[in-house]
């Protein structure tokens, strides 16, 4: 599986689909490396990653991914209430740019190379918000973001994290992974920079190679030269990729390392 080309992998999801699920409508769609699902345009990148990692349980994935799809179009009716009815379940998804762009929901820019984007959390599924969604509540984009991160901040109150420590006993490095799907958008955490410079300094660095997992360590550059092959690694590899680049946290908010 790992030596499949995409256009293979195509061919295979086609395959596996169709023979599993036959009145789902399935078909290539216009669109890079992406298929359509009873017309629903379904990105491939994701699925291909996770395949690649674990090529034997390939079956399996697609199995789950398209049962997954099919939930979230079955629920999308019933998905959206009133701001009032879901705003407790809103919350940020910190994005590349380039896929801020792409995905068909409301986002703005963050930093360069970053986006937030803003998404309903279910029991199986994250559903992005959309344009429209937006304009039926009436609300602002302010507002909404605003919303969004108090929810982060309220799910991430008890977070701990995964510390390492140097040959001399200090802390280098804090990862934080609790496999959630919002690992990496608790870089916009409000007190994140409050919470960790008494272990990492001020400023410290952050990277989010992908969505599940936020790396904040010691902003200098041996500690940097030690983790940005495996940052670069990650962010090649791992399903949802977000960035490799490192960034900044200081007291007063996000920026890129230059």
């Amino acid at each position: 599986m790992s030596t499949l080309s995409r256009e293979q992998f195509v061919n295979q999801v086609l395959e596996l689909v169709s023979k599993k699920f036959p009145l789902v409508k399935i078909s290539r769609a216009p669109q890079r490396f992406s298929i359509n699902v009873n017309g629903q345009l379904a990105p491939l990148e994701n699925l291909y990653r996770i395949a690649l990692l674990q090529p034997e349980q390939t079956p399996h994935h697609v199995q789950r991914w398209i049962v997954e799809l099919l939930r979230a179009a079955e629920a999308a009716p019933q998905t959206f209430g009133s701001f009032q009815q879901v705003e407790s379940r809103l919350m940020p998804m910190l994005l590349n740019d380039a896929e801020g762009h792409s995905v068909a929901a409301v986002s703005q820019p963050l930093v360069d190379g970053l986006a937030v984007a803003y998404a309903l959390d279910g029991d199986r599924t994250i559903s992005y918000l959309t344009p429209q969604r937006l304009t039926d509540w009436d609300q602002s984009i302010d507002q909404i973001h605003a919303t969004a991160l108090g929810n982060l901040l309220a799910r991430s109150q008890s977070l701990s994290g995964q510390a390492a420590q140097d040959s001399r006993g200090r802390v280098y490095l804090i990862l934080l992974q609790t496999m959630d799907g919002y690992d990496a958008s608790r870089l916009l955490l409000p007190n994140l920079h409050e919470k960790l410079r008494g272990h990492l300094g001020s400023p410290f660095a952050a990277a989010v190679p992908n969505r599940d997992i936020l790396l904040c360590f010691r902003n200098d550059d041996r500690t940097i030269a030690q983790l940005q092959p495996q940052i670069q690694s990650d962010f090649r590899q791992m399903p949802h990729q977000i960035s490799d680049r490192i960034f900044l946290i200081t007291p007063d908010g996000i920026a890129p390392r230059l």
